[in-house]
């Protein structure tokens, strides 16, 4: 199709600069190159997608100001490029058609984009609820009276709304050295740096300030020590190798007696390396991590190596379980005085003398190094190795063991261990090897472990606090590693909130989804200004859906033989406010409940309505008139009496043994319809230019009838050059 051409040379310079922008912005040459840029970032976004999941697409590319331009860009250009056409002729009737289509779905998109909803509404078996919440969080600034702080909250509030993203901030990279990759655990400059997030002032009024300095987009309280950050190995039969979350802490326990320990952790990995936290909190233990490796072959048995002064000293194991033979641990003065073996934990006890005659135990574990328990009195620590391998050959000894104490004990093992100086050390084992020690950055940086499977398992650290044994119950926040798909359970926010002169800086936690005021310390900072109690909270963003969803019964099926649900449904009744039906008009027939939080009136609108995962339910709010889609997402449970969340809910009422939680994902859509629509008219339209031909029409020129049939010459063009000459044969 020809590009009209708007220019003449007559016209002024102004109106020629101006249609030279229409003609750009009607070409096939920008057309060409925001179509080719879209394609880029759909590209990059399904990536996005499969790899963190959609909450992050969603914030870095589909809900950002650059994507929103490259949108608009494509809808002038089409409309630009139907402009400059008209009036359109018969044989570009599918060519508008088409533009025409672009822009109506284009136009659903920006609907969907700006009004449309997302959000879970959770119920409990026997209860109802009308609010679904969604990802989105928000600010509120009350402010009460001082007599009204603990009674009844009424005050003016601002609502101020956050966007933050689903990564903790600490997380995003700042340095032009990660512009397209980053280390794992960060974010590259590149598409994140260009997200929008709500930092720095937010909010100011008069004398109130709201500044946000930080973000944990999960977080939860700890006691003890804590180990964050990301380990990979590669996963079933490929050379895959992705990063996955690695959280280990460290708490405080007691040994046999009465003593102090310091209790870790462990984790497995998907090739079925286990990692193991555990803690020297003084500089033997240290040492021993460090030198107790097993020497030579290592047998069923099993060998000791204790290390005392930075001297090891390998014991040699008997195959009785009890020994009463007394061993001399070489020049240190030490004697082994009692040595017994629990071939069913794969542990020995040992008791120890110095040659001032004191005593104290030993208790070693062969694959639970995380509850061995040193000889503090006498400074002496160790290790118990033993070959798995051959153990699970015998079957006589393998038969003694007790599966949760050696589960996965012929896989690779990785211990890291806090040293007094709050440093991390690792060492290898992989039964009958030992794969060797060193020390584990703290900066980021990534250290390769040998698995003595021909690959290393990689490990990063960004948090790391260690275990203080004089304030083990001190509670610390720290930010979760991201997890795809996980659902954001303990939000926080850092602020700085300030009202004249008064000033507080703290991590405000989000309230939970469904509470309407702060229960804890930390769900709201209070500030006294001018005869008044400011107060902010941090909230999910809650939708009214007009009707209320009461839960009969959670209906759940498990995969036979298997702890795995095979199919799960809610069974519903849908109520709506009686008063909303009197406004509306509607008949007021149905059962009543009445609403245990307000004491509005219900009525019940559809009784027994199964919501199950492949088909969704559209319910029609009476108020708003919107469409609700109402699908059965996830659930959570059961809870069974005895549990805190079993005795709120139920509160005395009779209720069944188990009790589920559904969360149903309520959907509205509003440019929907117009999608539809839109892509119904680009499909027409190339139905119609193709069956039109639209682009082999030519315009047909007038035929010019000779005056004669024969005896004239036929005009030439010199006389009138706008006429052709026909000759006829």
């Amino acid at each position: 199709m020809p590009r009209p051409r708007l220019r003449r040379p007559d016209q002024p310079f102004a109106i020629q600069l101006l249609l030279a922008g229409v003609e750009f912005l009607a070409s096939l040459r920008l057309a060409v190159i925001v179509i080719v840029s879209l394609i880029i970032v759909l590209a990059t976004a399904t990536f996005i997608e499969t790899t963190f999941g959609a909450p992050a697409a969603r914030f870095a590319v589909y809900r950002s100001w650059w994507f929103a331009l490259l949108g608009t860009l494509l809808g002038v250009n089409v409309f630009c490029a139907a402009a400059v056409r008209f009036p359109w002729k018969r044989y570009q009737t599918g060519f508008v058609i088409t533009h025409a289509g672009i822009l109506v779905l284009l136009t659903g998109s920006l609907l969907t984009a700006r009004h449309g909803i997302d959000a879970q509404l959770s119920v409990y078996e026997g209860t109802m609820n009308h609010l679904a919440f969604e990802d989105n969080l928000h600010f509120e600034i009350q402010r009460l009276p001082p007599s009204n702080a603990e009674g009844e909250r009424v005050g003016k509030v601002v609502r101020i709304p956050f966007r933050a993203g689903p990564f903790n901030w600490r997380d995003f990279s700042t340095s032009w050295t990660h512009l397209l990759w980053a280390p794992p655990g960060k974010l590259p400059m590149l598409p994140w740096s260009l997200a929008h997030r709500d930092h720095g002032v937010v909010y100011r009024a008069g004398e109130i300030t709201l500044e946000v300095l930080d973000y944990y987009a999960d977080s939860r309280r700890i006691k003890g020590g804590y180990l964050g950050g990301y380990v990979s190995v590669p996963t079933g039969n490929t050379w895959i190798r992705p990063w996955q979350p690695l959280e280990l802490n460290i708490q405080l326990g007691r040994f046999p007696g009465g003593e102090s320990a310091a209790i870790g952790s462990r984790m497995s990995l998907p090739d079925g390396t286990r990692v193991i936290l555990c803690a020297a909190l003084d500089e033997f233990e240290k040492d021993a991590f460090l030198l107790s490796y097993p020497e030579g072959e290592v047998s069923e048995v099993g060998q000791v190596v204790l290390v005392h002064n930075r001297t090891r000293y390998v014991v040699p194991i008997p195959e009785t379980e009890n020994s009463e033979q007394r061993y001399t641990l070489g020049e240190s003065g030490f004697e082994i005085i009692a040595l017994s073996r629990d071939p069913r934990l794969q542990s020995v006890q040992i008791r120890l003398r110095n040659s001032e005659g004191q005593e104290d135990d030993l208790i070693l574990f062969a694959d639970l190094p995380e509850f061995n328990r040193p000889a503090r009195k006498l400074r002496v620590a160790g290790a118990y190795w033993v070959d798995f391998s051959s153990v699970f050959r015998d079957r006589r000894l393998a038969f003694q063991l007790r599966p949760e104490t050696t589960d996965g004990a012929d896989h690779p093992r990785i211990e890291i261990c806090q040293g007094p100086e709050e440093k991390l050390y690792y060492r290898a084992w992989r039964a009958p090897q030992f794969l060797g020690t060193g020390v584990v950055p703290l900066n980021g940086r990534v250290v390769s472990v040998d698995t003595g499977r021909g690959y290393a398992a990689r490990i990063v650290v960004n948090t790391f606090l260690p275990f203080d044994p004089s304030r083990p119950d001190q509670e610390v926040v720290v930010p979760m590693p991201f997890r795809k798909g996980a659902r954001m359970t303990e939000p926080r926010v850092k602020i700085r909130l300030t009202a004249g002169s008064n000033t507080q800086e703290m991590w405000l936690a989000v309230l939970p989804r469904g509470a309407s005021a702060p229960l804890n310390f930390d769900e709201a900072c209070r500030l006294v200004h001018g005869g008044e109690q400011i107060e902010l909270t941090a909230k999910y963003d809650a939708v009214d859906v007009g009707f209320w969803v009461k839960l009969l019964e959670f209906q759940r099926r498990l995969d036979p033989g298997t702890n795995q649900p095979s199919h799960y449904a809610s069974l519903v009744d849908l109520y709506v406010p009686e008063r909303i039906l009197k406004a509306t008009g509607k008949e007021l027939a149905g059962p009543v409940e009445i609403d245990p939080e307000t004491g509005e009136t219900l009525r019940l609108v559809h009784s027994k309505v199964l919501i199950t995962l492949n088909h969704p339910i559209n319910v029609i709010d009476p108020l708003t008139g919107r469409s609700y889609r109402l699908y059965q997402e996830s659930f959570s449970g059961p809870f069974r009496p005895g549990d805190p969340i079993y005795e709120r809910v139920v509160g005395g009422r009779n209720a069944p043994d188990e009790l589920y939680v559904s969360t149903l994902s309520v959907n509205y859509d509003p440019g929907r319809g117009f999608k539809y629509m839109g892509s119904l008219l680009i499909v027409g339209g190339i139905i119609v230019m193709y069956l039109m031909r639209a682009y082999m029409f030519r315009p047909r020129k007038k035929e010019i009838e000779p005056e004669s049939s024969a005896g004239k010459a036929p005009e030439t063009l010199g006389e009138h050059s706008d006429r052709v000459a026909l000759f006829s044969s």
